[in-house]
C-alpha cells in the first residue's frame, strides 16, 4: 500500500476513515456485485467471516478467496456497485466541511482502490477524486485483462 501523500504536507488535522459501511450504507464487497450475488454467496461468505473471527483463517486469505469467487469482468462489477451502493446521508455534508476547512480525508480500507474511487466520484462528484485512498489494488490475472471474465485479482 502506498504512503499517503497527504501526510507529507504535514496538515494540522487529518480525518482517517473506513469506507464500506462508514461512508456507504452497505459493504461493497458483500452486496452487489461482489460475493453475495456474483461470487460464492452469502452463506459461504458468512462462514469465511466466522472462520476469520475464530482464527481458523486469516482475514487476508478469507478476503482473497471471496474476491476470487467473483468471475464477472471488473468494469461490470463497478457499474453494478454504482447502481446499488448508497452514500451515508451525512457524508456529503461532512466532506464539504472538510474541503472548506482544509481537513484532508484519507480512506483506509481493506477494499479495492478502483471500486472505492469509482463509488466516491459517482456518489459525491468529481471533487471526490481528491480523497486519498489506501487500500488494495486490482491487477490483471496472467494472460487476461480486468475486462474479461475471471480476468482480475487482488
Amino acid at each position: 500500500m502506498p504512503y499517503p501523500d497527504t501526510l507529507k504536507k504535514n496538515p494540522k488535522i487529518i480525518f482517517f476513515t473506513d469506507f464500506d459501511g462508514t461512508i456507504t450504507l452497505k459493504d461493497s464487497n458483500d452486496w452487489p456485485p461482489q460475493t453475495d450475488n456474483l461470487g460464492f454467496g452469502e452463506k459461504r461468505r458468512e462462514q469465511g467471516n466466522a472462520d476469520t473471527l475464530e482464527n481458523k483463517v486469516t482475514f487476508r486469505d478469507s478476503f482473497w478467496e471471496m474476491m476470487e469467487s467473483v468471475k464477472t469482468p471488473f468494469p461490470d462489477c463497478i457499474k453494478l456497485l454504482c447502481e446499488n451502493i448508497k452514500l451515508d446521508p451525512y457524508f456529503r455534508e461532512f466532506y464539504q466541511w472538510s474541503r472548506e476547512s482544509e481537513v484532508p480525508v484519507i480512506v483506509l480500507s481493506s477494499g479495492m482502490t478502483p471500486i472505492i474511487r469509482s463509488l466516491l466520484v459517482h456518489l459525491i462528484g468529481p471533487e471526490a477524486a481528491d480523497i486519498e485512498i489506501v487500500s488494495n489494488e486490482v491487477v490483471d490475472k496472467p494472460g487476461k485483462t480486468k475486462d474479461q471474465e475471471d480476468g482480475w485479482q487482488l
